[in-house]
């Protein structure tokens, strides 16, 4: 007889989400973490979400995905802080605002389109930057901020009270095929017993599927971002300068954090900050936001991007694989702003081994039937 019904191998705010509602179905859940949960790269990223992504089916996530990020205070219990002050892409040549007038329409199809802007406007809408010989500029209204480490702690709380079973610091070491069907995992020499088993390890979820017999095309990219202490709050929107290659916005305590979108080192790196990055950062900021000089460096961090072949999230199972194996991984950058939809689609695909449409794209067989979702927005 299993010990559950679902094991969960990953506890960050996939593995977390999946959990809790999977749990809030009557399902005996638990979760196996290496570390403590959400020590991967749950917390260690920018909190931003959008809807404003290149290709369509990724909108059409997101637009369920925002809805269900902005109603996590009332089914958690955490207030995550959104700011829904937008997203604002600064543009420095005519193919770039020609790209933007396309997708709009796109967008528009989608009911969130945004403001195109021409260069005196971007200007006087950003008074504090340096921007030079501005084009134009995107605002999309519907984007914003949260705070990260208030979902991953939103839903720690509410597996809890859902009595979900969690085993924290315990790498796995294998997984139990038998028959050709799952029927477990091992962490060191004990086995833990469960009719099926969802990925949702991140970076590292290659390393988990292999110990299956599965190779999954996720690879991981090292990205660093940092903070600096509080000023006056006065930046609403994340600013995006495509020509600069960089990113920033605003905390509600008056932080700004940022990265430059150019930068990484492949593989699974050992996670620190390095002084390099933060000079170019540094160098990058301040040649558009001159107003940040003497402002001081508060703190840096790095993070893992688990990236597809096609910049897009797999979900679900593959049809070679072991029965009752399943993965959610590869959100290549996307991960926190799509964990809530992803746990709750995740609960009914895996519950009742039925695809709802949101995920349908998204097949771990994409890939092989020629079938990708190439998403080429990714910072």
């Amino acid at each position: 007889m299993s010990d559950y019904d679902v094991i969960i191998v990953g506890g960050g705010g996939v593995g977390l989400s999946t959990a809790y509602h999977l749990a809030k179905k009557g399902l005996r859940v638990c979760i196996i973490e290496k570390n403590y949960l959400g020590s991967g790269s749950s917390t260690r990223n920018a909190g931003g979400f959008r809807v404003h992504f290149k290709a369509e089916e990724n909108v059409r996530y997101m637009v369920a995905g925002r809805k269900k990020l902005l109603s996590l205070p009332k089914e958690t219990g955490w207030n995550v802080t959104p700011i829904t002050g937008g997203y604002f892409w600064v543009l420095h040549n005519e193919q770039a605002m020609q790209e933007f007038r396309e997708l709009n329409r796109m967008w528009a199809s989608q009911g969130v389109a945004g403001q195109l802007l021409g260069g005196k406007e971007v200007k006087e809408r950003l008074p504090m930057l340096e921007l030079g010989a501005t084009v134009g500029g995107f605002f999309g209204p519907q984007d914003g901020g949260f705070h990260h480490d208030l979902v991953v702690f939103g839903y720690q709380a509410a597996i809890r009270r859902l009595r979900v079973d969690v085993r924290e610091y315990s790498p796995v070491s294998g997984i139990i095929v038998e028959g050709g069907k799952v029927t477990g995992a091992k962490v060191g020499s004990r086995e833990i017993r469960g009719e099926k088993l969802v990925i949702c390890a991140g970076a590292w979820t290659p390393t988990i599927s292999r110990l299956a017999g599965v190779d999954i095309p996720i690879s991981a990219e090292r990205r660093e971002m940092g903070v600096t202490e509080p000023i006056k709050f006065f930046l609403r929107p994340f600013v995006i300068i495509p020509s600069e290659g960089v990113y920033f916005a605003q905390g509600l305590r008056g932080e700004i954090r940022g990265t430059v979108t150019d930068l990484k080192t492949e593989g699974l790196v050992p996670l620190v900050s390095t002084y390099a990055w933060t000079v170019e950062y540094a160098r990058r900021l301040l040649r558009v936001f001159p107003g940040m000089a003497g402002v001081r460096f508060n703190r840096q961090w790095s993070g893992y991007y688990e990236m597809t072949p096609d910049h897009s999230h797999i979900m679900g199972r593959g049809n070679a694989w072991p029965e009752g194996l399943y993965v959610a991984a590869g959100f290549s950058g996307h991960g926190m702003m799509m964990s809530p939809i992803t746990g709750e689609l995740m609960a009914e695909h895996v519950s009742g081994d039925t695809t709802p449409q949101l995920m349908l794209p998204f097949s771990p067989d994409r890939f092989a039937e020629g079938k990708p979702v190439r998403e080429l927005m990714v910072f």
